[in-house]
């Protein structure tokens, strides 16, 4: 018999959200069902703070937040971070000096903040990004004239930096050279033009264990759903990794079970096809601190 689900990690971008980027009506009561039935909710993504949206966490009933591929965990309700990790500066300065020797962009987050250059928020497609990117780089980036100097000026309180390209060899060019030359990182990929990479101690599966020891919740009574390689940790931590129909092969043969697509709200069709079924929807007990 599977245990009862009492905390939901919910990638967002492809998962939780349409292509659109939208929260579906139907996501959403699924969302506040949950919610009802004693389950914590918790968004989990490579997003940085600002740039969670707003219509996500809005919500009463997404409690938490794991941004910045899991550096930072966040209280939403009391507007309180509860656990960072830091990229050590070391790593920052050799990240920095293979951005700058490679001639690709780059951005970091400080204080759930995103910065990047002026150049590349002013136009994303030029470095590589998708037209389908660029309005979401735009309104969530906060340009800088020289963003090797600012990220260098701030190599103690960056949560994560990413590297944009679009060239795909280039790319994986430089994830071998990244895991070959720096240390003490944490390195992903959920967008193709990006290599995301934060602490060590970071990783979506790291903030979904403190919030698991945080609620004291066992690891067997929590769900994490996703689409991409940056929820593979998380998904593999959880009691059940869900994934959406529309992830990768890699992601979608690691699951342990599997749902609708994010344009289908495979998200909130598999809550309600759990809390049909549950032996015990309502949790006494599962109070909320």
């Amino acid at each position: 018999m599977q245990k009862k689900i009492r905390l939901l990690a919910l990638d967002l971008d492809g998962t939780t959200l349409r292509t659109d980027g939208s929260l579906s009506a139907y996501n959403q009561k699924a969302l506040m069902a949950a919610y009802e039935a004693g389950i914590h909710i918790v968004a989990a993504s490579g997003r940085s703070f600002v740039s969670l949206p707003e219509e996500i966490v809005s919500l009463p009933c997404v409690e938490y937040a794991i941004t910045s591929n899991g550096a930072v965990v966040y209280d939403l309700k009391r507007k309180e971070k509860l656990q960072a990790y830091y990229l050590k500066k070391e790593a920052v300065e050799c990240l920095v000096s293979i951005a700058k020797e490679a001639r690709v962009m780059a951005e970091g987050f400080i204080d759930g903040v995103p910065y990047s250059q002026q150049d590349y928020v002013d136009d994303p497609v030029r470095f590589g990004s998708g037209a389908e990117a660029v309005a979401y780089v735009q309104k969530t980036r906060r340009p800088v004239p020289d963003i090797y100097a600012f990220l260098l000026a701030h190599k103690e309180r960056l949560e994560s930096l990413d590297l944009v390209t679009g060239d795909r060899q280039k790319k994986e060019m430089l994830r071998q050279k990244l895991k070959a030359e720096v240390k003490d990182i944490y390195l992903t990929s959920a967008v193709p033009v990006l290599l995301e990479i934060s602490d060590s101690h970071g990783g979506k599966a790291s903030g979904l264990k403190f919030l698991s020891d945080y609620l004291k919740i066992p690891r067997e009574e929590t769900a994490a759903f996703g689409n991409a390689e940056n929820d593979l940790d998380m998904m593999a931590w959880a009691g059940r990794g869900v994934a959406v129909a529309n992830a990768p092969e890699e992601v979608y043969l690691s699951a342990d079970e599997h749902t609708e697509s994010n344009d289908a709200d495979g998200v909130g069709r598999w809550i309600f096809r759990y809390l049909e079924n549950a032996d015990h929807v309502h949790f006494p007990g599962a109070g909320r601190p």
